[in-house]
């Protein structure tokens, strides 16, 4: 076995976990190094582990990168494209997780929680129409982000079938 292939795989790896801290880092600066960051919204705190957004910003970067890295070599080593795959089907599921906890960022829905103090009914309907604007963009950018990783994981399945025969 040479050892120079698991050396760049093993660095490959090490660069997408330090790109995900990096970009971590750039988004929620010294808060990630505490054990939970918190995300005020209204009137409603929502604690997020730090390893949970940590894990996120490697499934979506590690999945780009090798995608991009493996296409010079048409997707014909097997680990690297299991990778892809594997990455690739937990990017979609939590794409899917992301979409059905959408809702629950607009404190406007009349969902039982009460807005104080009591706003005018003008502004109220402008916030709800501005909230809905901004959940209908970050919900279709996600949809693209589903569509663009399966449109990728298929080219990759074709092209190592293609290679096959």
């Amino acid at each position: 076995m040479k050892i120079k292939p698991i050396l760049q795989e093993t660095l490959w790896f090490t660069g997408c976990v330090a790109i995900s801290v990096i970009t971590a880092l750039s988004i929620f600066g010294k808060t990630l190094f505490i054990n939970s960051v918190d995300v005020n919204l209204h009137d409603t705190y929502f604690v997020i582990k730090k390893q949970h957004l940590l894990i996120s910003f490697f499934i979506i970067i590690s999945f780009f990168v090798y995608y991009f890295k493996e296409f010079k070599y048409s997707f014909s080593r097997k680990i690297q494209r299991s990778f892809i795959f594997f990455l690739g089907f937990i990017l979609i599921l939590f794409a899917s997780l992301v979409v059905q906890l959408l809702p629950f960022f607009n404190p406007y829905q009349h969902n039982g929680w009460k807005v104080y103090p009591p706003l005018s009914l003008r502004p109220e309907l402008e916030q709800i129409k501005q909230n809905f604007i901004i959940l209908t963009i970050v919900s279709k950018a996600v949809l693209i982000l589903q569509i663009a990783t399966v449109i990728m994981m298929l080219s990759v399945a074709y092209k190592w079938g293609k290679s096959k025969s």
